[in-house]
């Protein structure tokens, strides 16, 4: 079945959230890096910014596993736990505007259009076209019934 518009949106979103958060925490390396510096007790700095880079492919390589999942293999369970997964990140970016050590800025604002990328991408899984196609149903052409 070919993929319905509401799913390569879903992707378009999909990718410039990804896209700009990349440049998120680009503008926030530094910030992060002195952060891991300054409380570097239990490890070397190296090693600390070691571990950022390894948890950051970890994350992109599960939203990438949702893509692909969503987008390419039309699993309704995916896209539920991607909203979850989703909506734990948005609470986390709140939480985040409230916090004073947490980054300002360029990476801020980056951050919050990464976000609002990411639930344009969620929304768009709730249009009817989606939702036939994430749950294997059929849509219905109106005309049929002409």
């Amino acid at each position: 079945m070919q993929r319905p518009p509401s799913i390569i949106w879903f992707e378009r979103f999909f990718w410039g959230s990804i896209l700009i958060g990349f440049l998120s925490a680009g503008f926030a390396w530094k910030d992060m890096a002195r952060e891991i510096e300054r409380d570097a007790a239990m490890m070397s700095a190296t090693t600390g910014l070691v571990f950022l880079g390894f948890v950051l492919a970890i994350t992109v390589g599960i939203s990438i596993a949702f893509w692909y999942f969503i987008a390419r293999r039309g699993s309704n369970v995916a896209k539920w736990i991607y909203v979850v997964w989703t909506g734990l990140g948005s609470l986390w970016t709140l939480v985040s505007l409230f916090d004073p050590a947490a980054v300002r800025g360029a990476a801020l604002v980056a951050s919050l259009i990464s976000t609002l990328l990411t639930l344009a991408s969620i929304a768009c899984l709730f249009r009817a076209d989606a939702v036939a196609w994430l749950t294997g149903k059929a849509p219905v052409d109106p005309g049929i019934f002409s």
